[in-house]
């Protein structure tokens, strides 16, 4: 990137944020803390309003503004949660290219939207998976300003194994994209631990306007690397007969699905990662045999438990 351009984009981060310090650009860009005093120094020479504080970082005067663009809060957040699909299943140039328009349209925000979508920056996560197809998962928009505004919300969830509905109240903190489905990471007041709802199991859902501390709870970030301490994932490779791997394609991604090579006899080598060898060989013994295992061996050994108890049985 030459300097102009790299100006104009520093110039834009002010406006996308409260406050920049220059540490954040100098890692942004790749430069040295003494470039980005010199590209402050620039701004500031063509009569740009920065105002700087010692040990917190640069912010633009007040009421400073480009000429703005007309996006509503629902439309801004619509951008920032694609960005966090395409960080995950697109190419470096499309990340870079997406990442750099949406700073563009952040900068035009009003300070309200910017505080709105800087709140929730830590507080939406997308796992990584080449299957983002979702259903239409409801309570998303009402969850969101929940989380922003640190709201304790009200829902009747319904859980699946009990098949029972049951009242919570819950501390929202964050937004995370698994399995084809949004889910509300929040604290239970009922249960006193952290909980993960599914969005479309939530039959109803009410903001109680009571404030709660977030610092308390920590942001999302930090739940699911408590939760990854906690949880053994095991990584399974098989191998699909190829006019058969074509209809896995519904189910994998709640079964951890990863990645997919095709194999030079008409085969396809699939990665997961799953928290279950069990749960994972029960669902592959559906294919039969046009499904044989890779690794690693204790799957095989689970498959064939399987099978020698379903013999006693048939």
């Amino acid at each position: 990137m030459n300097r102009f351009d790299r100006i104009t984009a520093i110039l834009l981060i002010l406006q996308t944020k409260r406050l920049t310090t220059a540490q954040e650009i100098s890692e942004r860009f790749s430069v040295s803390l003494r470039t980005v005093y010199r590209d402050i120094r620039t701004l500031e020479n063509a009569g740009l309003p920065i105002i700087s504080e010692a040990g917190l970082g640069y912010f633009l005067e007040k009421g400073f503004q480009l000429p703005p663009v007309m996006f509503s809060k629902e439309e801004a957040l619509a951008l920032f949660v694609a960005e966090k699909f395409i960080q995950q299943s697109s190419d470096m140039v499309t990340k870079t290219a997406y990442q750099n328009a949406l700073h563009k349209i952040k900068s035009v925000l009003n300070q309200d939207k910017k505080d709105h979508l800087e709140s929730l920056e830590k507080r939406i996560e997308v796992q990584h998976t080449q299957d983002h197809r979702t259903d239409n998962d409801p309570w998303l928009t009402e969850v969101q300003q929940g989380i922003a505004q640190s709201h304790i919300l009200k829902i009747d969830y319904f859980t699946p194994s009990r098949q029972q509905n049951t009242e919570r109240n819950v501390e929202p903190i964050g937004l995370y994209f698994y399995s084809r489905h949004w889910h509300l990471i929040a604290w239970c007041r009922e249960r006193e631990d952290f909980r993960d709802f599914r969005l479309d199991r939530i039959l109803s859902l009410s903001d109680t306007f009571e404030w709660f501390d977030q610092r308390l709870r920590g942001d999302l970030s930090s739940y699911l690397e408590r939760s990854k301490d906690n949880i053994e994932l095991h990584k399974v490779e098989v191998s699909f007969r190829q006019n058969t791997a074509q209809y896995t394609h519904e189910q994998r991604a709640w079964y951890g699905f990863m990645s997919e090579q095709s194999l030079p006899d008409q085969r396809v080598m699939m990665t997961f990662l799953t928290p279950s060898l069990d749960y994972f060989a029960r669902w592959l013994l559906g294919y039969t045999n046009a499904v044989s295992v890779i690794s690693p061996p204790s799957l095989r050994q689970q498959m064939r438990k399987l099978l020698s108890e379903l013999q006693q049985v048939i």
